[in-house]
Parts: structure tokens; C-alpha cells; sequence
């Protein structure tokens, strides 16, 4: 523990969480992190969209430092340590050596999903540290020793990841299909692996309970209501988690996946234990997503558990390679990742483009301060909630606002509205006026349904978000009165 290599992890982790540490309180927050603050403003046992474990780490973290940024984001950066430490471990009993132990942890922080994880508040960010546990202690289970306590904590950690993200079911494939590819599937059906997976449901237990409460809401949205998005063949989505990957990962790391996804097919029945172990844990759920790929959405992020087993065979492959390979990686590769590291970090930091998509963390307090202006003079006529098209901005503004508690999604005109389904009773609102607001980047409205629930309607503004002479996205803003609910 005391080898130059150990005391680098230990430097170069302590400067990144420094670093991160500066960092979370420096931007807005983007959409989907409002959205996890604002499930634990109503607190429940788990939520429609996915199982509780980010937002309980929000409310902790904010329950200290306040609601704000800092407070949203502190738990994932403690997550992402814990990441790095886990994957060090692994690497370190997989090589035995610390050379290639801090080389993972390098390779993994080269890539732009985990340093975006590490400062921005999702779901994944759980998951990671989550799953890293779980591979660590199935992996000593199963090389070293074959202990109770091993596989006993790794149900444990199993069920925690699985309190983050559906995803996480992926634990139990991988290792039962690593189970049957090394030719050991009687530990199948052995007592302790039995145990380890009964012990995964107690930290899921919340979330199965809140599904039987609320008629398996969230269980069926994952299930059958993904697969009413599935469409006939064709390359388009493909194509989009090509570009979305080449991105998370950076293009190194890519060509590397494709690479070693290729090998370890081609030659599992020769390849150590070891190895099939990580190749197990990694290529599953890279391959089954991007099959999906072709037929449905797959969001940029459903892939990223996999990787973490992948860095500890990029590094083995890195080490073995020659040449031409080696130079390649070397001199071009590693350069290249962190290139883009930094210059994500700057357009975070410093927008220049606009990024056309409704995740954007650009101008949101600007919208916050022109609704509560609205809002004071609305009220004083009429009392006043406000809606949208979409989650994003309600989240938004339910974060930079005091109006949570009368913010609203497309519930107001009948359609299905994610959790806030489930946080507001439309009908409290009867007569009352409504703010309405949309994007450019996601302008789907047909104003004329939305009026089948009003008295009449007027268009108040269009307010632009300027950033450098730039115009980086359009809000669109109307005044709805006297509201008449669905029946």
C-alpha cells in the first residue's frame, strides 16, 4: 500500500475531487437534476421513473449545505470516489500489481462520462459506485476464498445499485452467464450465490413496495411502455448511440470497446477466468443495447456500468500492446481524451455554443426571475399556477422559484405527466389562471387542446437566452385564465 503507484491514485484522486469540488456549485442545474431534487420534496418510497437512491442522496446532502447547486451534486462527487477506489482495488487484485491498478483509474477518468457523473446529479452516479462494489466483492467471492461475507455484501451492494437503476438487473445476467462460460454453472445453483440474490431484494425493497401501492407504475413504464417505443428496423437510433458513445467515452476508448468486444468473442473458450469475469461484466450490456439500438431509443447513458469491467481489459490490453498499437494510444489516444475532457469542462463552464437540446444548463435563472414577475402581477388578479409541455422546465423552475408546490407538467391538459401524475390532484386548481411556457426545443404544443381547459388565452413574450451575442435557446410564454379541469 505504501508504492509510489498507490500514492499517485491517492494524489491525483484527492486533486480531481478538489477540482470537482469547485466545480458544483459553478453551473445551473440541467433539467433532470431539478427533477431528482424535486422527488424529494415529495418524499415517497420510490418514484415512477426510476428507484429513489439519487434523490435520498440529495435530500442528505442538501438537508446540509441547502438547495442549492453544491448541495444537489456533493453526494455524486463522495460516489465517484468511491468509484475510483473500488475499480483501484479490482485492478489491483486482477494484475497484482499497482502499476496497472492506478493505470485504471487514469483510463477511467479519461473518459467524459465519468467526470460528468462525478459533478452532475443522476441516477448513474449511484449506480457506478454501486455496481464497482458489487464487482468487487463477487469477484473475491468467487477468486478468493468463496466467504460468506463476500458474496453476502455483494447481494448487498447488488441491491443498492439496483435502488439506483433498473439497470442494474444486469448483475445477475453477467454473472450468470459467466457462471456458464467458464463452465461453472453449478455455482448457479449453489446456496451462497442463491443467498447473495435474495439479499439483493432488501435495499429494493422500498421500490417494489411503492410499485405494489401504485399498481407496478414504474415496473410497467420500464417494461411494456419502452416497448410501445419500439419501431421496425433501421439505423437512425443506432447511429445516434454510435455518436453518443463515441462522445461518453471519447473516441480512444471506443475503438478500444470494439476492439476487445471482438477478441473476447472470438476466443472466450481459451481466455482466463479472470478476464471472462470482466469481459462478463462489461460486453453484455454494451452488445443487448446496442441490438435494441435498432429498433428503439437508447439513451447515451443506459451503457455506462458496463464500462467500468472494460477499463481493467483496456489497460491489460494496453500493456500487451506493440508497436505501431502502442504508439498509437500513447501519443494520440490519451491526448485526445483529455483534449475533450477539457474543452467539455470549458463549453460547461463558458457556453459559446448552444447546446439544441432541452437538457441545457443555459438560462434558467433567467426564466425563474421573469416567471416570478409574472407570477406577483398574476396573482393580484387571480391566483395563479404555472405548466409546461414537458418535466424539464417545471423541474427547472420549481428549483430557481418558490412556486414548487404550484408547478405543473401536461397533467394540466389531460395528458400523462411522469411523477407529477402522482404530486398534484389538477382538480385544487379549478378557476384558477395559468402561466404556460415551452421551448424551442420542444415545441410539440397545439395551443387550441390546452384551451379546451381555460376561458381564454392571450401570448404574453418570447424571451430569448443570449450568451455572448448568441442566441442559445427561446422560451414562449402565455397566460391562461380560468381553469377548467379534466373530468
Amino acid at each position: 500500500m505504501k508504492s509510489n503507484y498507490f500514492k499517485l491514485f491517492v494524489f491525483f484522486l484527492s486533486i480531481l475531487a478538489i477540482i470537482r469540488l469547485f466545480l458544483l456549485g459553478a453551473f445551473n442545474l440541467v433539467p433532470q437534476e431539478a427533477y431528482y431534487w424535486l422527488y424529494i420534496q415529495h418524499p415517497a418510497l420510490s418514484y415512477f421513473d426510476h428507484p429513489p437512491m439519487c434523490s435520498y442522496t440529495i435530500g442528505v446532502f442538501t438537508s446540509i449545505f441547502g438547495n442549492n447547486e453544491f448541495g444537489v451534486r456533493f453526494g455524486m462527487l463522495l460516489y465517484s470516489i468511491g468509484t475510483s477506489l473500488f475499480l483501484f482495488l479490482l485492478a489491483r487484485k486482477f494484475f497484482n500489481s499497482e502499476k496497472e491498478a492506478f493505470l485504471s483509474f487514469v483510463f477511467l477518468n479519461l473518459t467524459i462520462f465519468f467526470n460528468l457523473h462525478s459533478i452532475v446529479a443522476t441516477p448513474d452516479a449511484p449506480l457506478l459506485f454501486f455496481w464497482s462494489g458489487a464487482m468487487y466483492f463477487y469477484f473475491k467471492a468467487i477468486f478468493e476464498g468463496d466467504r460468506w461475507v463476500d458474496w453476502v455484501v455483494a447481494g448487498l451492494f447488488s441491491g443498492f445499485a439496483l435502488a439506483s437503476k433498473y439497470t442494474a438487473s444486469f448483475i445477475v445476467f453477467n454473472l450468470v452467464l459467466f457462471f456458464l462460460v467458464s463452465r461453472e454453472w453449478k455455482r448457479i445453483f449453489s446456496p451462497k450465490f442463491i443467498v447473495s440474490i435474495f439479499v439483493t431484494f432488501i435495499p429494493f425493497t422500498p421500490v417494489i413496495i411503492w410499485n405494489i401501492q401504485n399498481g407496478f407504475a414504474s415496473f410497467l413504464f420500464q417494461t411494456s411502455g419502452r416497448a410501445k417505443g419500439v419501431k421496425s428496423l433501421g439505423l437512425n437510433y443506432f447511429f445516434q448511440l454510435i455518436a453518443s458513445q463515441l462522445y461518453e467515452l471519447t473516441p480512444l476508448f471506443f475503438i478500444l470497446l470494439l476492439t476487445l468486444i471482438g477478441k473476447y468473442i472470438s476466443s472466450y473458450k481459451t481466455i482466463d477466468k479472470k478476464e471472462l469475469f470482466f469481459a462478463s461484466f462489461s460486453f453484455p450490456i454494451v452488445i443487448f443495447f446496442f441490438f435494441v439500438s435498432f429498433t428503439t431509443l437508447v439513451k447515451m447513458n443506459w451503457i455506462l456500468p458496463g464500462y467500468l469491467a472494460f477499463m481493467l481489459l483496456a489497460v491489460k490490453y494496453y500493456k500487451e500492446a506493440k508497436g505501431l498499437s502502442n504508439r498509437l494510444i500513447k501519443y494520440l489516444g490519451f491526448p485526445t481524451s483529455f483534449a475533450l475532457i477539457v474543452f467539455n469542462l470549458l463549453i460547461i463552464l463558458y457556453p459559446i455554443v448552444p447546446i439544441e437540446k432541452g437538457d441545457s444548463w443555459t438560462g434558467w435563472k433567467e426564466l425563474a426571475n421573469k416567471v416570478i414577475e409574472l407570477k406577483q402581477n398574476y396573482d393580484k388578479e387571480n391566483r395563479t399556477f404555472i405548466f409546461s409541455n414537458e418535466y424539464k422546465i417545471p423541474a427547472e423552475l420549481s428549483f430557481y422559484t418558490p412556486y414548487k408546490d404550484v408547478i405543473l407538467a401536461e397533467n394540466v391538459y389531460g395528458k400523462p405527466a411522469l411523477q407529477f401524475d402522482f404530486w398534484f390532484d389538477v382538480s385544487k386548481f379549478s378557476g384558477w389562471d395559468g402561466i404556460f411556457i415551452y421551448s424551442d426545443y420542444n415545441p410539440s404544443v397545439k395551443i387550441d387542446e390546452i384551451l379546451k381547459y381555460f376561458r381564454s388565452f392571450e401570448f404574453v413574450e418570447e424571451m430569448k437566452i443570449v450568451k455572448n451575442g448568441k442566441v442559445f435557446r427561446r422560451f414562449y410564454i402565455y397566460r391562461f385564465r380560468n381553469y377548467l379541469p379534466p373530468k
